[in-house]
């Protein structure tokens, strides 16, 4: 598609190449009465229309060139219109005019517009679908965007713009039919437009005041003509846009009426010279358009109004409503665009929540414990150096969740960490201690500092679960979940140091022994509670990546891990020693999760 730049470049050096005085003499039929006053009118029309395109006036150029055309068609008034419609983005209607230039002025063409036509017909192609109507009645009146365009069966594709379209189906005795398409350059759109009989009808009578013969148009779709005697015409009950439309700019200003089930409802109107005229482009193209209080349906409106002030509604779900006042001067035109703003506290704009829908997700993490606690980290003091405790975290969830956003499922799992202690303070048991001999077992020695000792904690373990959670989406996908279950592992305590017995050397010194690297692997056990908060980012309908916090907080089942007594220390001429059963964590410990991990919506 052309830019505005090169648009008008094109557009000025197609109708540069004509002088003034003789744009339109190349296409002259032959001579008939008033063919001179025409052709003279129509270049009159045409060079207006130049100017008003190189002051950016677009709209009102294409309205020129369009008279033109209906008073002399020439090929350059033909060429400048389509120009003017590629640029106001009706591609249709511009494809229609490149290719009536290339069919009806092609042997008079010189080889640089021919070629400049047969490009425009090359883009307009690749920016029009086609609306390919099925099922409908014979004769069936068929408008697009509220423009006529034909009875059903088309002799011709009914061509129209890429992009959003309303498309109305009527006939006399059934329900109208409506929908609404969407069209992607050079594809189809098949719309099935079975029409049903009208089961309750009301009738519209239509009088054209002094008896005239005009057209009448419910709903953007001719009807029939009024007569001496009023036209009755069966409509579905409700409320209806009628206006009469003659030759030229004769016709009556759009009427809202309502028709009711089995009653007759009489509409007198009189027919004046609209000498104006307005074309509203909504956006969205399937707001609801008013004009003076008068709806007039839904997307672009165009027709004969009269000359004064007017007042444009436009209204759609989910947008702000708008309203403009324009003013028409008499032969005057114009064309108004009107985009909405989004209303943010409408609803509409809320995605459509998802069906119910199996779901399975994978999260790995980098796993942190505070503290495993006990009476190994949990009795560190001011001397001991207590690490904070590291890991790794995988997990596997299956479960289901509903369009409500509840969810539910199981999890499995595994999970590793280590926490390392220094310079710890402890007491040893040892055999031989003056009190032990008196029978008394398992006595301490005087000295608080009798052993220093570094551990190194490590729990490993499987758990399975279950969990129920709750997805929100704010601009992205926020789920939080709570989970509850089993772990079921190990838990283990590598011990070395130093300690201090009672006895002393000759020479009156605390002798202080070594303590070789103790390892216990003692069966671990617990239930666990895990909030969780998580947020997504979608790769498409099914697939989502996503991050999130899990807090596992675990409980002893039963009893803690402990250390075993049974395992002696070499406290050489005092015998041996042990430690005391502490055990190695506390009753509840916290693990933190930062995840990370893919979740897929089956």
């Amino acid at each position: 598609m052309l830019d505005s730049r090169a648009a008008a470049l094109a557009m000025f050096l197609f109708t540069a190449l004509l002088p003034r005085g003789t744009a339109l003499a190349q296409s002259a039929p032959a001579a008939i009465d008033g063919a001179e006053d025409r052709r003279r009118r129509a270049e009159e029309h045409f060079h207006k229309g130049r100017r008003l395109f190189g002051e950016g006036a677009v709209s009102a150029a294409l309205a020129e060139f369009q008279e033109s055309r209906r008073l002399y068609p020439t090929e350059s008034a033909t060429r400048s219109a389509a120009l003017c419609l590629e640029r106001l983005h009706r591609f249709d209607e511009a494809l229609d005019l490149f290719e009536a230039a290339l069919r009806d002025f092609s042997d008079t063409m010189d080889v640089t517009a021919k070629d400049a036509d047969q490009r425009g017909v090359v883009r307009m192609r690749g920016l029009v679908g086609t609306v390919d109507i099925q099922g409908a009645e014979p004769g069936a009146a068929i408008t697009v965007d509220g423009q006529s365009r034909g009875e059903f069966p088309l002799l011709a594709p009914l061509r129209v713009a890429a992009g959003s379209h309303g498309v109305r189906v009527y006939k006399e005795g059934f329900e109208p039919f409506e929908t609404r398409v969407e069209i992607a350059g050079g594809q189809t759109a098949r719309v099935s437009a079975r029409l049903r009989r009208l089961r309750q009808t009301g009738t519209l009578q239509v009088t054209e005041a002094r008896g005239r013969a005009l057209e009448v148009v419910v709903d953007g779709t001719r009807v029939g003509t009024t007569s001496a005697a009023p036209m009755s015409l069966p409509l579905a009950p409700g409320r209806h846009v009628v206006l009469l439309r003659g030759e030229g700019r004769l016709g009556t200003v759009p009427v809202n009426v309502t028709v009711r089930v089995n009653e007759v409802e009489p509409l007198r109107l009189e027919a004046e010279v609209l000498d104006a005229a307005l074309r509203i482009a909504p956006v969205p193209v399937d707001a609801r358009v008013s004009i003076d209080a008068v709806e007039l349906g839904r997307g672009v409106w165009e027709g004969q109004v009269r000359a004064g002030k007017h007042t444009v509604e436009v209204a759609a779900e989910g947008f702000l409503p708008e309203r403009r006042e324009v003013s028409l001067r008499r032969g005057g035109r114009a064309a108004l665009t009107v985009p909405l703003a989004r209303d943010p506290r409408s609803p509409f704009w809320r995605k459509p929540p998802p069906p119910p829908h199996f779901l399975v997700e994978m999260s790995t993490a980098p796993l942190i414990v505070p503290s495993f606690g006990g009476d190994v980290a949990g009795t560190c003091n001011e001397a001991c150096r207590s690490g904070v405790g590291v890991g790794g975290y995988q997990v596997l969830r299956g479960g289901y969740e509903k369009s409500s956003g509840l969810s539910y499922g199981v999890s499995i799992g595994a999970l590793s960490a280590t926490q390392r202690i220094s310079d710890r303070s402890t007491s040893l048991n040892i055999v031989g201690d003056p009190v032990a001999t008196t029978g008394t077992p398992a006595a301490r020695a005087d000295s608080e500092d009798d052993a220093v000792v570094h551990d190194v904690l490590r729990l490993r373990g499987l758990f399975l679960g279950a969990w129920i959670g709750y997805a929100t989406d704010a601009g992205l996908p926020i789920r939080f979940r709570l989970g509850a279950g089993g772990l079921s592992g190990s838990m283990s305590d590598g011990r070395w140091g130093s300690f201090t017995a009672s006895k002393r050397t000759e020479s009156g010194e605390v002798q202080r022994y070594a303590i070789g690297t103790l390892v216990q692997t003692q069966p671990a056990r617990f239930v666990f509670v895990t909030p969780e908060v998580r947020v997504g980012l979608p790769l498409g309908r099914h697939v989502e990546l996503n991050a999130g916090l899990e807090v596992p907080v675990c409980f002893a089942v039963l009893s803690r891990p402990r250390w075993s007594e049974a395992q002696g220390v070499d406290a050489g001429a005092d015998g041996y020693g042990w430690f005391s059963a502490d055990p190695l964590v506390s009753g509840a410990f916290v693990l933190v999760a930062p995840t990370v991990g893919a979740r897929f919506d089956l």
